[in-house]
C-alpha cells in the first residue's frame, strides 16, 4: 500500500504503518491524557489524575499504544482464521481509520466467511470485557474534590485501572461497531454470509451492500447535524467501501473459471519489436497496431529481452526519438503470469502493479500477451450471459 512503512511481520504476514496512522495517534493521545469521564463506572482518559500534563500524555501514549496493539490482535484474529481456510494474507496496515487486512481473496463459502469476519469482533469484544472484569475486580476508581475540581489520586494503581477503562471502553466500541451490517465493516461481511446460503453469492453481495449504504447515510446525517466530522469520514468510507467491494465480487465471479490462455492473443499473432529498433520506427508502429505496450526480442521464438510502452517512449524529448534505441528504455524487470492462471489473478496483478497488460510465459518461454482490455472485454461480454 502506497505511503505505508512495514514495521514487522508476525507469522509471514506484514505489518504496515500507513502515514496518516500518525495523527490518528497523535489524536487518540490527546483524548486519552486531556479528557476524563466516567461511564457505567469506568473512569476513561487521565485528565482527572493529579499528575503534571507531561506525565498524563506519557500515560496517554502507553494506553494508545496497547490500544492500537488490541487493534492489530483484532485484525490478526480475521487474518489467522483466514489462513487456517488457504487464503494468502498480503499484510495488515494500520491507518487513520482503523485497521485493514489484506486478503488474497476471502472464501466464497458462507461458513467460511462468517467465521472469518465474526473473529476480529469476537476478539475485541472478549478483550473489552475481560478488560472491564478486571476493572470492576480491582475498582472502581476513587475521586475526590478539591477546590471545586475532580482528582484522582496519583497512584500506580488508579493509572493501570484507568488504562484498563480506556481497553474496556474502546474495545467493546469496536466490538460491536464493527458488527454493524455495512461493508466493509465485518458485520456486511456476515450479513452476506448469512444472505449467500439463501442465494448466488453477487445478489448476496448486492444486497449486503444496500442495506450497508443505508447504514451509512444514516450515519452521514447523524454527523452532519452533530457536526461529528469523524462520523461523516467512516459514512463516506462505509459508502464507496461497500461500492468497490460490489464491483470486486461482481467481476471475481463473472470471470470465475476463465483462465488467461483463453483471453491472451498467442504467439506467433503478438506483435514484438526488436531491441535496435530507434523510438522513431516503434511510433510508427504503434500507430499501425494501435497498442500501447510490446515485447522486445531480437526474432520471433528469441529469448525475450524485455517490454516496452507508450509510457516509455514519452519519457523521451521527441527531438531524441530518432537516436534513441528500444534497448535504452525498455524496461527489463518483465512481470509475467502463466497461462494456467486465473484471469481474475492477472487483473489483480495489473492492478496492484498499475500495468496495462502483461507477459504471458511458460518454462521462461513467451507464450502470449493478455492486456486489460481483454479482461474488460471478457467482464463485458460474460456479464451479459448472467
Amino acid at each position: 500500500m502506497k505511503w505505508a512503512l512495514q514495521i514487522g511481520r508476525i507469522r509471514g504476514i506484514p505489518i504496515r504503518l500507513h502515514v496518516t496512522f500518525l495523527i490518528i495517534f497523535a489524536f487518540v493521545i490527546w483524548i486519552f491524557a486531556a479528557n476524563d469521564f466516567e461511564l457505567f463506572d469506568i473512569t476513561i482518559g487521565f485528565g482527572a489524575l493529579a499528575v503534571s500534563t507531561a506525565y498524563k500524555y506519557l500515560l496517554g501514549t502507553v494506553a494508545a499504544v496497547l490500544f492500537f496493539a488490541t487493534l492489530l490482535f483484532h485484525e490478526l484474529s480475521h487474518s489467522f482464521v483466514a489462513q487456517r481456510y488457504g487464503a494468502q494474507i498480503r499484510g495488515i496496515t494500520l491507518f487513520i481509520i482503523g485497521g485493514v487486512s489484506q486478503m488474497e481473496e476471502i472464501p466464497r463459502e458462507p461458513r467460511m466467511e462468517a467465521n472469518i469476519s465474526a473473529a476480529g469482533p469476537g476478539l475485541s469484544l472478549c478483550i473489552g470485557f475481560v478488560s472491564y472484569a478486571l476493572y470492576l475486580l480491582y475498582g472502581p476508581v476513587p475521586r475526590s474534590l478539591m477546590g471545586g475540581e475532580t482528582v484522582i489520586a496519583a497512584t500506580v494503581l488508579n493509572a493501570v485501572l484507568i488504562v484498563l477503562g480506556i481497553l474496556a471502553f474502546y474495545n467493546i466500541l469496536l466490538g460491536f461497531f464493527n458488527l454493524i451490517p455495512a461493508f466493509p465493516m465485518d458485520g456486511g461481511r456476515l450479513l452476506r454470509a448469512a444472505f449467500a446460503s439463501r442465494m448466488s453469492y453477487v445478489e448476496a453481495t448486492r444486497r449486503a451492500v444496500a442495506v450497508g449504504k443505508m447504514f451509512a447515510i444514516v450515519m452521514a446525517i447523524v454527523g452532519l447535524f452533530t457536526f461529528q466530522l469523524f462520523l461523516l469520514l467512516i459514512a463516506v468510507f462505509i459508502y464507496f467501501g461497500g461500492g468497490e467491494e460490489e464491483k470486486a465480487t461482481v467481476v471475481s465471479v463473472t470471470l470465475e473459471g476463465v483462465k488467461v490462455r483463453d483471453l491472451m492473443t498467442r504467439v506467433p499473432d503478438v506483435v514484438s519489436v526488436p531491441p535496435q529498433w530507434t523510438l522513431e520506427q516503434l511510433i510508427g508502429v504503434m500507430f499501425e497496431t494501435r497498442h500501447m505496450g510490446y515485447p522486445v526480442q531480437e526474432r520471433a521464438n528469441a529469448p525475450l529481452v524485455g517490454v516496452i510502452t507508450f509510457s516509455d517512449v514519452q519519457q523521451v524529448p521527441p527531438a531524441n526519438r530518432s537516436s534513441t534505441t528500444v534497448s535504452e528504455v525498455m524496461t527489463r524487470d518483465i512481470i509475467s503470469i502463466d497461462p494456467d492462471a486465473d484471469a481474475y489473478d492477472a487483473l489483480k496483478l495489473m492492478s496492484m502493479r498499475n500495468l496495462g497488460r502483461l507477459i504471458v510465459m511458460r518454462n521462461g518461454q513467451m507464450q502470449g500477451i493478455v492486456s486489460r482490455q481483454d479482461l474488460v472485454r471478457a467482464i463485458q461480454f460474460r456479464g451479459i450471459h448472467q
